[in-house]
């Protein structure tokens, strides 16, 4: 659709885009994909994830028995778990009794997965009714009729003929006129096979008087059927609008319900943080999916005047729009900028602007990168089941929109700055606003902080923005290597390799921080003790002993990146951000191709760093296993401990040394710093895996400390990829800065010095350096050095990565966090008593007393029986009073702990006393006499006391009204 006269004010700008300079040449738009497909594709998994999960919590809210509901919750408080104590804890408790707490919910559990997939085809359904009644509605609305009964003349036919043959689109679209609309736009419509465009009426009279800006218009929508964006945006729409009526705002009234009146307000306020965030979540994905869609459609716009332009349409039209909007802006211009978020139309300033120079489509802009990574976060809430079954699938899809929505955006800036002769960008801006994008959506859902309003270290969440950061800078970089490389080539098979390696790379952080990582929001919730515990290795310090600080190294070092060594893990996924930089030096060592890197940029500078690294690396590791063997670790002929210090050790060894070459590499190289170092540093890990296999065989089979070399062989690749990969990153970060510092502070010695020798003298810009390509001699031996040291790197991960396992399995089984959770208040106690006694605890205790007084009752028919006759029903009355106690004793001992010490202890007297009766009824139905019949008796008496003395104990503590 075209409005040439609406808008507001250009919001839209570059991060830090230098002013083009005279003669530059501006890039085609269509040089590279706008990347709008994948921004369309997240906002349809969104909406996809997220009915998937509205609809059954919405339909299990509206049918569900409020009773057995209020039970099945109950089930959770009963087992000990503490809703207002972390995810961690909270896991924790869960585990403590889980056939206990699985009966529990079963027995109250109510499934809604039929109506809920009826209810889900429904909407799915009403989607496509109103996908193929929107054409028609839109029609019906306004009254349209054909051209050719406002044409009586037939002078615009032949016209609109020769703009649909310009635009050479497969099928002809149908014209019809709007004759009540005094505007002079038009509307393109219908569907991919039966396109309609309707004409304002205003537009068709003024079509001889302005025919140039008539063409603008037509030409204009026959460029968005061009582009086949009615289509998908339609889709969009439709999708939305059926989504919002029948998924978001039944699924919002049911959150209100729970959130403020359902339950006592004792209830509500425990869990008031969790559904408050999860209402809050549910208004930034409308947020989120509203305005991307408006920035998406404001993208197509701009892309359809460029297409009209270029078949032959006047910008004079777009020019004399933007004239006549910039005279009336004045003091409405800010607010004209927040104004024009929530429209589908770029402003007029920024459509004529475009058509010159179209920098708009190349820009980086923080909104739609914040919105991803926002969507992202939202999207990862909803896929929930996904993620706990296919948990690499759903990092690799995440992964994959985040990536290449972000990374797309960073390819076609730097394409624009080097073809336009501008700054080209870093790109860590961009992995920033992703991930503050993240950010927001973690701590706004309730997924970080569950039933918490905040968790309690946010900081955590950090870890997700560094590798944004990292990954979109070396993006920039990357891509700015492989452009310069392929001068005369198509990009788009190299922006393809160079999102799918950063894509990988963001999944294998992915998958580790949904596996390990995520705890670390809410502290380090395991002791050293219980992850030593978890390697089964003879001879580790038992968990009371004096743990040293080299076994706190070994626990953090297990639990970091690349302890999920399996390759579903996509631990390997980094080794390919090392490999595909080098491969841009085969493609610049063809004829035609261009210079990679800059000052400290070339390869001599990333092989001598890499080297010298190693050596650095190689001195290291034998002088720490040399350490190690001298060492005494454990008890005396032990070798669990010396083997697993010989796994854990190098890998702290290894890492330090890959960021040492980062950070060195990175002060000395100026273009494409971040990548140069990852090169060097993966130099330096290859060659110091080696040296740690050969010195850790070495030590194999000597002397009582011997170890399986090949365990650590299996390891240490792993482990100092996952792990050393991004350290290496952040220390090249670090050492760029340190490079800068040390270069303003030297640039800036000189100027005094200079200054003070020689006067002041006019500042000259230094001639640029040309750009000189690799001399033919050194091709072919550039081209062999790359593509081996890529096959060495590929070749060794292949070996090390562990198919025979299953996806993701880790090295080590996985431990479970194990401190100490604080005590529940006193309200939260209270609930959970009265959880106890309502979830089952109080009927277990009324068929103990049930079945005592059915004894009772036999008892005493046994004691008034006349004859032999009577003795033996009534002995087999008390045969089957003890078959009924022993029932009852066994299903009250398959029941959850009571949530309290004291409790407990009561409750496990409780059993114990009616195991006894069991026995002594037994005891009398087997050998019925005096004795036997006066113990049985005592032991009657004393289970009624102790259930009694239950009773009385959860009255008081206001679990049950006391009776």
């Amino acid at each position: 659709m075209v409005a040439l006269s609406a808008g507001a004010p250009d919001a839209a700008s570059g991060l830090g885009a230098a002013e083009q300079p005279a003669g530059a040449a501006t890039p085609d738009e269509r040089v590279l994909v706008a990347g709008t497909t994948l921004r369309f594709a997240l906002l349809l998994a969104l909406l996809a994830a997220a009915g998937a999960t509205m609809i059954p919590r919405t339909v299990w809210h509206l049918l569900a028995s409020p009773a057995k509901a209020d039970l099945e919750a109950a089930c959770f408080l009963a087992a000990g778990i503490d809703p207002s104590v972390s995810a961690n804890a909270s896991f924790v408790q869960s585990r403590r009794q889980p056939a206990a707490l699985a009966e529990c919910m079963a027995r109250f559990t109510q499934d809604f997965t039929t109506v809920s997939v009826g209810v889900g085809l429904v909407a799915l359904a009403a989607a496509f009714a109103v996908y193929r009644l929107l054409p028609l509605w839109r029609t019906r609305r306004t009254r349209v009729v054909p051209l050719d009964i406002v044409d009586v003349h037939g002078r615009l036919r032949p016209l609109l003929d020769e703009m649909v043959t310009v635009a050479g689109l497969d099928r002809k679209p149908r014209f019809v006129v709007d004759p009540a609309s005094r505007a002079t736009g038009a509307v393109a419509f219908g569907r991919s096979r039966r396109p309609v465009i309707r004409l304002d009426g205003g537009l068709v009279v003024t079509a001889d008087s302005e025919q140039e800006r008539f063409r603008a218009v037509v030409l204009h929508e026959l460029a968005h059927l061009h582009h086949k964006d009615i289509g998908i945006t339609y889709a969009t729409v439709a999708l939305w609008r059926v989504f919002l009526v029948l998924v978001l705002l039944p699924w919002t009234a049911v959150g209100l319900d729970v959130l403020l009146l359902r339950g006592s307000a004792e209830v509500r306020g425990v869990y008031a943080p969790f559904n408050t965030h999860a209402q809050v979540l549910g208004g930034l994905l409308a947020l989120a999916v509203y305005l991307s869609r408006l920035e998406i459609l404001r993208h197509r716009e701009i892309y359809a005047d460029l297409m009209a332009v270029r078949w032959g349409a006047s910008a004079q039209p777009w020019q004399d729009s933007a004239v006549r909007r910039h005279a009336g802006n004045g003091w409405r211009k800010p607010f004209g900028r927040i104004a024009a978020l929530w429209d589908t139309h770029p402003s007029p300033a920024l459509r004529s602007a475009s058509l010159a120079d179209p920098r708009a489509l190349f820009a980086l802009r923080a909104l739609p990168l914040l919105l991803t990574g926002l969507a992202a976060d939202i999207l990862v809430w909803h896929l929930g089941a996904l993620l706990r079954e296919v948990l690499w699938l759903g990092a690799v899809l995440v992964a994959g929109l985040v990536v290449g929505i972000g990374g797309v955006a960073l390819w076609r800036a730097v394409l624009y700055a080097l073809r336009a002769g501008r700054t080209v960008p870093s790109g860590w801006s961009a992995g920033l606003w992703l991930g503050l994008g993240v950010v927001v959506g973690e701590l706004s859902g309730p997924r970080a902080a569950m039933n918490r309003w905040l968790p309690a270290h946010p900081e955590a969440l950090l870890i997700l923005v560094a590798a944004l950061v990292l990954l979109m800078t070396w993006t920039a970089q990357n891509a700015e290597w492989w452009l310069r490389a392929r001068r005369e080539r198509a990009p788009a098979p190299a922006m393809l390799a160079g999102l799918a390696v950063p894509a990988l790379a963001y999944a294998s952080v992915l998958y580790w921080w949904w596996s390990v990582g995520e705890v670390l929001t809410e502290g380090w919730p395991f002791t050293t003790a219980g992850v030593l515990a978890s390697y089964g290795l003879p001879g580790l310090p038992p968990p009371p002993s004096d743990l040293g600080p080299l076994w706190d190294v070994v626990a953090v070092l297990g639990l970091l990146p690349g302890a999920l060594r399996g390759a579903g893990s996509l631990w390997w996924g980094q080794v390919l951000l090392w490999a595909l930089p080098v491969l841009a030096l085969v493609s610049a060592s063809r004829p035609g191709g261009g210079r990679v890197g800059g000052r400290g940029g070339s390869p001599g500078v990333w092989l001598a760093g890499g080297l010298t690294g190693a050596i650095v690396c190689s001195a290291g590791l034998a002088v720490a296993l040399a350490r190690l063997r001298d060492a005494e670790l454990g008890a005396p002929g032990a070798g669990g401990p010396l083997r697993l210090a010989q796994m854990m050790v190098p890998v702290l060894v290894i890492s330090a040394a890959m960021a040492l070459t980062a950070a060195v590499v990175a002060a000395l190289t100026d273009s494409g710093w971040l990548t140069a170092a990852l090169v060097a540093a993966g130099i330096t890990a290859l060659l110091g895996v080696a040296a740690a296999h050969v010195l850790v065989r070495a030590d194999a089979g000597s002397g009582p400390a011997a170890v399986a070399w090949s365990l650590s062989r299996r390891v240490h690749l792993p482990y100092a990829v996952a792990l050393g990969t991004p350290v290496a990153g952040l220390a090249a970060f670090a050492g760029r800065g340190a490079g800068l510092s040390g270069r303003g502070a030297a640039l800036l010695v000189r100027r005094v010095t200079t200054g003070r020798r020689a006067g002041p003298h006019p500042h000259v810009r230094p001639a640029p350096v040309a750009e000189r390509p690799l001399r033919p001699q050194w091709r072919r031996p550039v081209r062999v050095a790359a593509v081996g040291a890529v096959v060495v790197w590929v070749g060794a991960t292949a070996l090390a990565v562990d198919v025979s396992a299953a996806p993701g399995r880790a090295s080590t089984p996985a431990p479970v966090p194990d401190r100490a959770a604080p005590p529940p208040s006193a309200a939260v106690s209270r609930l959970q008593h009265q959880a106890w006694a309502a979830a089952g605890g109080l009927e277990r205790m009324e068929a103990l007393r049930a079945a005592g007084l059915g004894y009772g009752a036999a008892s005493t028919a046994v004691g008034e029986a006349t004859d032999d006759a009577g003795f033996r029903r009534a002995m087999d009355r008390v045969t089957n009073a003890c078959a009924v106690m022993g029932r009852a004793t066994r299903r009250a001992g398959s029941y959850l702990d009571v949530p309290s010490t004291t409790g407990q202890r009561m409750w496990t007297l409780v059993l114990t006393r009616h195991r006894e009766m069991t026995d002594a009824c037994l005891a009398l139905a087997t050998r019925p006499d005096l004795t036997t019949a006066e113990a049985a008796d005592t032991a009657r008496r004393n289970a009624i006391d102790s259930v009694d003395a239950m009773s009385y104990w959860l009255a008081e503590k206001g679990a049950i009204r006391p009776k």
